[in-house]
């Protein structure tokens, strides 16, 4: 059993009312996701021009078990079209930053490196060590990451390329970069990383995806507390 797992085993803090309406097969997925989620790698989206692409990047994140998304909207605001997140965005905590500055700022106060792929760097993923929080940077269509990103990056790493063309779409992008970093960083886990307390505020709300009026539900639970 790995931590993760008897995490998830481990009594909540407190009974959430919603347990008598939803399927004890879906409250024990959600207990095993959360149990495994990662907040020691995050994902940050440079400036990216098309809301799809951004949609594309949060399913991947989900995907691999990340927890939280961070948005820099300096240049272009933009939605997540549900149609291609699959509803990843409902799971995932997306932060937004004005500029690059203030996201890379708080990352780092926060213990995190910057990552960047870099189509001038020598080092692969694989070489590098697998140390700390992670932060990948996905910049956008047009013109990659920022001058400002790569000179705030703390490493650079590329992505091997065997064909004509010089990179990959964003999603396929990240998807690459993920799977060489997100097994390694599991196994030194042996799960997740997200904290008790952090599992119980997400379970909360998960609990309420697909509940009508959940707050009512609750709210009737409080007035009449029986089984």
């Amino acid at each position: 059993m790995t931590q993760a797992d008897d995490a998830s085993q481990r009594a909540w803090p407190d009974f959430d009312p919603l347990e008598h309406v939803v399927s004890e097969r879906r409250i024990e997925r959600i207990d095993r996701i959360l149990a495994n989620r990662i907040a020691s790698i995050t994902a940050v989206f440079e400036d990216i021009y098309d809301p799809h692409n951004v949609a594309a990047c949060m399913r991947t994140c989900e995907g691999y078990g990340l927890q939280d998304v961070h948005m820099v909207t300096q240049k272009h605001g933009y939605t997540t079209p549900s149609t291609i997140t699959k509803s990843a965005d409902q799971w995932l905590t997306a932060h937004q930053w004005e500029n690059t500055k203030a996201c890379v700022e708080a990352l780092k106060a926060d213990g995190f490196g910057i990552w960047v792929a870099d189509l001038q760097a020598e080092a692969t993923l694989d070489e590098l060590p697998l140390e700390g929080k992670i932060a990948l940077v996905v910049g956008n269509e047009a013109e990659g990451i920022s001058a400002q990103m790569r000179e705030l990056a703390d490493k650079r790493y590329m992505l091997p390329m065997q064909g004509m063309v010089q990179s990959f779409n964003l999603s396929v992008a990240l998807a690459i970069s993920l799977q060489q970093i997100v097994p390694g960083k599991r196994a030194q886990l042996a799960g997740g990383d997200l904290s008790r307390d952090r599992q119980w505020q997400l379970r909360q709300r998960w609990l309420e995806y697909g509940v009508r009026h959940a707050k009512d539900v609750r709210q009737a639970y409080c007035d009449d507390p029986q089984p």
